[in-house]
């Protein structure tokens, strides 16, 4: 253990609350509960009709209370208290000697070894080091680590398959629906805006279009989120409740929706204030209508409502899962380690980890084994209750095997934030992300209070769905009214011809920035060649290629050919050849074969030659032509290909007017 390597300087922040402090944020917490009791009484007393516009005077009530956020606390926070988690505390957070105190001081000063954690003095990392000297001695934090499969002399289970090459799930960075600047422009600021989130997985980009509304934007905001699966519809709904709901302070507020999004344990007020919002989305016997429908009204910290239209068959079984008690911690844990070390996923984790750099690999065995999205020193022993969104009614985790929360956000910006927001390194990626959350939540609950922003959560098939807008089922949403559609992939599924004749008539004909937009990662799948990891002719000339431009790289191409499909840098290269390779002439047969451009002119529509959404793939620019390639340097392609897992063959499709 050497010196402790120095970071930028700060001040050190006073230390977190002691018992005193406990005791007078639970005599707050009654004070404010007695007071928010008394405005849902007399809320109770008004009409509150479906997708209807609210009195001025029920939100002057609730604003009453908005300004005693600061000193009210449920506990919600990651703090050792429940506080919110402002900065990084020293690591030094052992209490197993009672004679020792945690340290509360802010962490300044990286371990030189592994810079994943922080101290505020010499003394704690001296005092820390038996600890903390497993983790710098871990396996994972050497260069020469290798696989499992590698060790062994023996092929990896997924080396049978050419399928095995592509990223194991496709969920790409975030990005902003409407982008503006783009297309409407500053002049259009005072305008009203309607989006369709036709196939919603999670609130990722809602976030991010929400984030990107300027804070002088005047006019209304609705949106349509929509998911056929009742789990996942009903996991936003409760998430944005969580985060909108004008009851805790916002930065209480950020981190408990942060934890319900990717944290598989909560902590016993996190686990309370779950069973709250249950109770606040579906606990009024009066939303289960005679036509059997689910309808919510739900407050947001500001002029505008979360609403949600749905089945009360959709309902049944998702709110059986999250009211679920038949299953404990222990065993939610067990189910959920027996997938993740499962025989057949242990390969696919260790080619996962041969990616990473070695501080990343620890980070992210970390929160595989807490299963809490936190910094990587915090304490978590104070998360004891599963996380009932992420669990089935009996206790089986529902997420992926290898569930990676930086899918789907910008991993380049995640580390600036952590560097900006908190003097994180980069090497502990999820405190980085921890941070950059928290950051993306907080501004979008502020937007919400300040602007007039709606939410419309449904859960319908996409194309029942459109029809029934046509119909005017959803009176917010008549006619053709939206701005932006997203169908997601449902290309994939449907022809796009079908998803342009579902859609293409609900765009906004006023607006001539109206888009339709889909992306698609199975346009390939009955072109086998398109590929380069699955053309052979492709890998071969590629390989050519770069053995030109880096002469270096040919000695470590001959170490790789010899151990075969064995080698994690072999298969590193295959799953990035598709970064570089232009698959735009057999994308183009693709779209032909669909029907695509008499498809999209039957609605006055057609294929944008230049996207202004989302660049038309990943690494090149939004206004980038037909046959461009990536240009990212090699942090980027480590940001995206490493730690976001995108497929590089991925294509992003808009429709806008033909005139």
């Amino acid at each position: 253990m050497g010196p402790i390597s120095s970071s930028p300087t700060a001040s050190l922040t006073p230390s977190a609350p002691g018992l005193i402090r406990v005791k007078s944020l639970v005599r707050a917490s009654t004070v404010y509960q007695n007071m928010i009791d008394r405005i849902r009484r007399q809320r109770s007393s008004d009409s509150d009709s479906f997708l209807s516009s609210q009195s001025s005077h029920r939100h002057e009530r609730l604003n009453q209370v908005s300004s005693f956020e600061n000193v009210m606390s449920f506990g919600l926070g990651s703090g050792p208290y429940g506080e919110p988690t402002r900065y990084l505390m020293c690591a030094n957070q052992s209490t197993r000697v009672r004679a020792q105190r945690r340290c509360t001081e802010q962490g300044l000063l990286s371990c030189p070894r592994c810079q994943l954690v922080k101290y505020c003095s010499e003394r704690c990392q001296k005092q820390h080091w038996p600890r903390h000297s497993s983790t710098c001695a871990h396996p994972y934090l050497e260069e020469s680590w290798q696989p499992g499969w590698v060790l062994q002399e023996r092929l990896p289970s997924f080396a049978c398959s050419s399928a095995t090459f592509s990223p194991s799930s496709f969920i790409f960075p975030v990005f902003d629906t409407l982008n503006l600047t783009h297309n409407e422009g500053e002049g259009a600021f005072d305008k009203d805006y309607k989006l369709c989130f036709a196939a919603y997985a999670d609130i990722r980009n809602l976030v991010e279009t929400v984030n990107k509304l300027p804070s002088n934007y005047k006019g209304r905001f609705d949106v349509l989120i929509n998911n056929s699966d009742p789990i996942i519809t009903n996991r936003n709904l409760i998430i944005l409740h969580a985060l909108l709901n004008p009851e805790p302070s916002i930065d209480e507020a950020v981190e408990l929706a942060i934890h319900f999004m990717y944290s598989a344990v909560l902590s016993a007020p996190s686990a309370a204030y779950l069973q709250r919002c249950l109770d606040d989305i579906y606990g009024q016997v009066d939303r289960l209508n005679s036509d059997f429908s689910f309808r919510a009204s739900l407050n947001t910290r500001g002029k505008g409502r979360i609403y949600s239209f749905q089945t009360i068959a959709g309902v049944k079984q998702p709110l059986e899962m999250f009211t679920s008690t038949t299953y404990s911690l222990a065993t939610a844990l067990q189910n959920r380690w027996e997938i993740l070390d499962a025989s057949e996923n242990v390969d696919s984790w260790d080619r996962f980890l041969s990616r990473l750099r070695p501080s990343h690999r620890m980070a992210y065995q970390r929160f595989r084994e807490t299963g809490v999205l936190t910094p990587f020193s915090v304490d978590t022993s104070r998360f004891m209750h599963p996380n009932r969104l992420m669990f089935s009614s009996q206790g089986e985790w529902l997420a992926r095997r290898n569930f990676n929360p930086l899918q789907g956000w910008d991993a380049t910006s995640v580390q600036v934030a952590g560097a900006k927001f908190a003097m994180i390194e980069s090497a502990d990626i999820f405190g980085c992300l921890f941070f950059y959350l928290k950051s993306q939540f907080r501004r979008f609950a502020y937007q919400v209070k300040d602007l007039n922003v709606n939410f419309v959560v449904t859960q319908f098939d996409p194309q029942i769905l459109a029809k029934g807008i046509s119909a005017g089922v959803i009176p917010i949403f008549e006619g053709a009214c939206f701005d932006r559609v997203d169908t997601s992939d449902m290309m994939d599924d449907i022809r796009i011809e079908v998803c342009l004749a579902d859609w293409g008539p609900l765009l906004n004909r006023e607006n001539p920035f109206a888009s339709l937009l889909m992306h698609s990662r199975a346009w390939h799948y009955e072109r086998p060649y398109a590929l380069a990891r699955c053309n052979p002719h492709a890998a071969l000339m590629l390989f050519m290629q770069k053995c030109f431009e880096i002469p270096s790289l040919n000695n470590k191409l001959k170490d790789a050919f010899v151990q075969g499909l064995r080698s994690p840098a072999l298969l590193r290269l295959i799953e990035s050849l598709d970064a570089f390779y232009d698959h735009d002439g057999i994308f183009h047969e693709f779209l032909a074969a669909q029907n695509t451009e008499s498809a999209a002119a039957a609605f006055d529509l057609g294929l944008r030659p230049r996207n202004l959404i989302h660049p038309k793939r990943f690494g090149v620019p939004l206004d980038a032509c037909t046959h461009s390639l990536p240009d990212i340097s090699r942090s980027q392609f480590y940001d995206l290909a490493s730690l976001c897992e995108v497929d590089f063959s991925a294509r992003f499709l808009e429709f806008g007017w033909r005139h």
